[in-house]
């Protein structure tokens, strides 16, 4: 937020111009830059409602700061941010946080959302930690014109091969970057339609600034339309 002009902080000591946060899920190094915003006033924050209730001592903290909004981003019909952007949740995994990988639930612990510009007609997916693929989630990335998506592992046994699992799948069932269920392999299945990767995570070779790290994904998603997505890149639809 530091590095991103529009969101620095200003011109009091707790003023941000963010008014609302869409939370993914209840991992902790998700959730804890939370803070940061502490005593920022009429903040709004969803998210899925186990994740509201699992996070219910980090809100009471916060909520002494400042008295913040909290709301279940399930809610049927969607809800409507400031300058007309309407956003509907739709869950795409069950593995709760803080267990070991492959355990899971029956609560909807991470989703992903559809964000769309009635001004424009332009809708966007963000669904940057997806637990496996599925119809539904087919389904969402038809109706948009740019997707963001998980790419937190190169390839499926990335954290496997790491750190043993029982279950075969990396943390718990991200399908990863490449593979017969990688990302990849969805942004495929709707080509031509603005797709754009999102960033991989610290142990993704997609993150190496060697050229020949990221050809992979540069060939294999050609098709696509896939890309590997800077920081601090800007976009709209």
């Amino acid at each position: 937020m530091a590095a991103a002009a529009p969101l620095r902080p200003g011109p009091g000591p707790r003023d941000t111009p963010v008014r609302g946060v869409l939370w993914t899920d209840a991992e902790a190094d998700h959730v804890t830059g939370l803070g940061v915003l502490r005593g920022a006033a009429e903040l709004k924050v969803y998210a899925a409602p186990p994740v509201l209730e699992a996070l219910a001592p980090l809100r009471a903290a916060l909520d002494r700061y400042a008295v913040w909004h909290w709301a279940d981003a399930l809610t049927e019909g969607g809800f409507v941010l400031s300058g007309g952007l309407v956003v509907t949740a739709h869950p795409v995994g069950d593995r709760m946080p803080g267990c070991p990988r492959g355990t899971r639930g029956s609560a909807p612990w991470a989703i992903a959302y559809r964000v769309e510009d009635l001004a424009t007609g332009g809708v966007l997916v963000y669904a940057p930690r997806v637990g496996v693929r599925s119809r539904s989630l087919d389904e969402l990335l038809l109706t948009a014109d740019c997707a963001l998506l998980d790419g937190t592992f190169y390839a499926a046994e990335e954290m496997v091969t790491a750190v043993p699992d029982e279950s075969g799948t990396a943390a718990g069932g991200q399908p990863g970057v490449t593979g017969e269920h990688g990302s990849l392999v969805a942004l495929a299945r709707h080509p031509g339609q603005g797709r754009i990767h999102s960033p991989p995570g610290g142990t993704d070779p997609l993150r190496a600034p060697v050229p020949t790290a990221r050809r992979p994904v540069i060939v294999a998603g050609a098709g696509a339309g896939a890309e590997v997505l800077p920081d601090g890149a800007e976009f709209s639809v």
